[in-house]
């Protein structure tokens, strides 16, 4: 539901007995606000994965009294990545392809308004498949973590992460799947050169051009449905709109040294320099011990990553039936833009598909100054009583993944946060807060952002270390990073505020330090 508040988001209550409740933003997943129609889809999506109220708060979600859903018979009987990869992630592909594929033109503006919830119920079915895999892969990573810390001291459990890294994965893929198109394109001169000079729009009139375009769109239909980021169905998906590829691979062409294929070498070779020193410190019982542990730990990054990959794919498919009636309502004159759909509740576009009125046209244009206005907006993490803790057997593993607190470090020239990823690295710090903004990223730069999602992986192949506001070692961030064979510094909390956008930095991702150095 949506729910007034200020700026400072002091809050109006429908209800005064929510004002009682926990409310918690999850910064990491859901780092911006969205317009209605994202609110509306997260609010039937979070019931059905999670049991879970949400609020939209200044466009912000905020969801209360969440359950985690644990695994399944057929996931404890038959083996997590078995069903997974067999039966789970082709239950997803198969929806996905069938909400694009479906020909839409042929029901009603009020038909598509009614079957909207139906689909919106059906992602949230194909959501709660990639959810209920989660403690299956993930509590052989923690005993793995667990084992490392004890037996190898403080750094243990990095050394545990590095050791799941270089497997073939999704997100690693995408960004291979990009470097090949950059290597593709040098076949043909004119369209490296189209390439790397921005003009997208001539690559149809160059030679090669007409391969080139069908390289890319094949590449696409793979990973180009994806959303940029959990929830942002109002942002076109790269399938919609290649300007963000392009724009990638053009960096790939323009400097040799950038490529995901060397970034994946140095992840392999990290790995097992991490495997060598483990082995190294450990004989007897513990080393038959941490080879066991680590061979029942080393599909947690696959399946992780595969899992995020189909969540945003998710999203990005539920763009195709929500366009598709945005344009019936354009033809009704309801409104002039088909996205301007994204800006009004789902009541309320299924009322416009029952009697369109225009009524909603200054509404729209409301709500899209207000979403820009909300950008600027710095949420709390949390609103009402505060949030009940998980036992603390669950603790550390959470915080593994979210990062938990850290302590802030008391010198203005140093943030402190979760080390992610081994290495130390110094370079201009360059704060890009959405996807849109990734051209500002050049090689050798430090990336300094609230989170990351799988389609900005390929920027990691660009950039010299990674620092986060959200995420612990266990992290999408910290595990690209080290799938890339750059430092991390996860979790920050304050990273994107601290560090000013061009200033020179060094960042020490086993310390978890970056020092600001003007």
């Amino acid at each position: 539901m949506i729910v007034d508040c200020t700026e400072d988001f002091q809050v109006t209550w429908e209800n005064e007995a929510d004002s009682s409740l926990s409310w918690w933003w999850d910064k990491m997943h859901n780092p911006r606000p969205v317009p209605p129609m994202a609110g509306d889809v997260a609010e039937r999506m979070f019931a059905r994965v999670f049991g879970s109220r949400v609020v939209l708060l200044n466009g912000y979600i905020y969801s209360q009294g969440d359950s985690f859903p644990g695994p399944t018979p057929e996931v404890i009987e038959r083996g997590v990545l078995t069903v997974w990869e067999n039966e789970y992630a082709p239950r997803i592909r198969e929806a996905c392809s069938r909400w694009r594929d479906t020909d839409y033109s042929g029901m009603s503006a009020p038909e598509l308004a009614a079957a909207l919830p139906g689909i919106i119920d059906e992602a949230g079915e194909m959501f709660l498949l990639t959810m209920v895999v989660v403690m299956a892969f993930g509590l052989p990573t923690n005993q793995f973590a667990d084992f490392c810390e004890q037996e190898l001291g403080e750094n243990g459990v990095q050394v545990a992460a590095a050791l799941l890294q270089g497997y073939d994965n999704a997100s690693a893929g995408g960004g291979d799947g990009l470097g090949a198109l950059a290597r593709s394109a040098l076949k043909w001169p004119e369209v490296a050169t189209a390439i790397t000079a921005g003009r997208y729009d001539d690559l149809a009139g160059v030679d090669g051009g007409a391969k080139f375009l069908d390289e890319l769109r094949s590449y696409l239909d793979e990973y180009g449905w994806r959303a940029d980021f959990w929830g942002q169905i109002h942002i076109p998906t790269w399938a919609e709109d290649a300007r963000t590829p392009l724009m990638l691979i053009g960096k790939y062409l323009a400097d040799a040294s950038v490529s995901p294929k060397a970034a994946v070498e140095r992840a392999v070779a990290q790995r097992k320099a991490a495997e060598g020193e483990a082995e190294s410190r450990l004989s007897g019982e513990k080393l038959e011990r941490f080879r066991e542990l680590a061979k029942k730990a080393q599909s947690h990054v696959r399946i992780s990553e595969s899992r995020a990959f189909w969540q945003l794919t998710i999203d990005g498919s539920l763009r195709v039936p929500v366009l598709a009636l945005g344009q019936k309502l354009v033809a009704l004159e309801a409104f002039g833009a088909a996205d301007d759909v994204m800006y009004l509740r789902m009541v309320e576009a299924t009322e416009e598909a029952s009697v369109p009125s225009g009524k909603f046209i200054e509404t729209v244009a409301a709500r899209r100054a207000d979403l820009d206005s909300w950008e600027k907006l710095s949420p709390p993490d949390h609103i009402g009583a505060p949030r009940e803790q998980a036992p603390e057997a669950f603790r550390k593993a959470i915080d593994r993944f979210t990062g938990g607190e850290v302590a802030e470090s008391g010198d203005p020239a140093m943030v402190n946060g979760n080390g992610a990823s081994r290495g130390v690295a110094r370079g201009t710090a360059r704060v890009i807060m959405t996807l849109a903004e990734a051209d500002r990223l050049r090689a050798g730069d430090i990336l300094v952002c609230p989170s990351t999602a799988p389609p900005w992986t390929p920027l990691f192949a660009i950039a010299a270390a990674v620092v986060t506001d959200t995420g612990g070692i266990l992290s999408h961030s910290a595990i690209c990073a080290r799938e890339y064979g750059i430092p991390c510094v996860a979790g920050t909390r304050v990273g994107t505020q601290k560090i000013p956008d061009g200033a020179m930095v060094t960042v020490d991702g086993g310390a978890g330090t970056v020092r600001i150095e003007g």
